[in-house]
């Protein structure tokens, strides 16, 4: 038995879900969420505005998906830029692989929390929308990876939901994106972190110089850290 976003299930029965149902649909589901930001890419887009690339960096992006903000990156990213994208998933990974057209861009499927790379491998680590998913025991354990396979002085970039100050664009989003239903596996842990504060997990990993900037209204947040 595997525990997987604080629930203790088989590894098996978790990664058949992602592979054969959240794969399929995933994308659909994305880009109805988005719809509201100007559509995904826009929204996307929009979430990292502000971080700047430097020619031949190394790049992971954790927690892909099927890579849509990997995407997006490599948009921005000067073409020699490397970017690796992994994700648990087999069939999230076999997704984004199809949808690929970018040279510089590769997939992998691996567990976040125990990455088959050597120590300071990457320039740059992005986690887009994923530590929600996962309670703060299993979000640490990702945080310190990351912080792990960084350089010295490289930045970590982590996309996330946050809680707008506004009461009723709390109450408009949590309609729009489904907060409200009894079976939402994400609630406890999206909670859980909004609590804690991510910005304040993401020291907890190690990281310095961490920044935390609201985006979309408060609707998002992107935080950023330094090994």
């Amino acid at each position: 038995m595997g525990t997987k976003n604080g629930y203790d299930v088989s590894e098996k029965a978790y990664n058949w879900w992602y592979d054969n149902i959240v794969s399929r649909y995933y994308n659909l589901m994305v880009a109805y969420c988005f719809l509201p930001f100007g559509g995904e890419k826009k929204a996307r887009a929009g979430l990292i505005d502000e971080v700047t690339f430097q020619p031949g960096e190394r790049i992971l992006d954790m927690c892909c998906g099927t890579g849509n903000a990997t995407f997006i990156t490599a948009e921005k990213a000067p073409a020699d830029v490397r970017i690796t994208g992994l994700d648990l998933s087999t069939g999230q990974i076999r997704v984004a692989t199809r949808k690929n057209r970018f040279p510089n861009v590769d997939f992998i499927a691996a567990d976040a929390t125990s990455i088959d790379f050597p120590d300071c491998a990457f320039d740059k680590v992005f986690i887009p929308h994923a530590v929600h998913e996962m309670f703060h025991d299993l979000r640490m354990r990702v945080l310190r990876e990351a912080r792990r396979v960084l350089r010295d002085g490289g930045q970590l970039i982590v996309l996330e939901l946050d809680s707008p100050d506004s009461l009723l664009l709390r109450l408009l989003s949590g309609l729009w994106l489904f907060y409200w239903l009894p079976f939402n596996f994400e609630t406890p842990t999206r909670r859980e972190m909004l609590r804690i504060g991510l910005e304040n997990e993401v020291r907890e990993a190690g990281f310095r110089n961490v920044t935390k900037t609201p985006k979309h209204r408060g609707l998002f947040q992107v935080v950023t850290g330094e090994k």
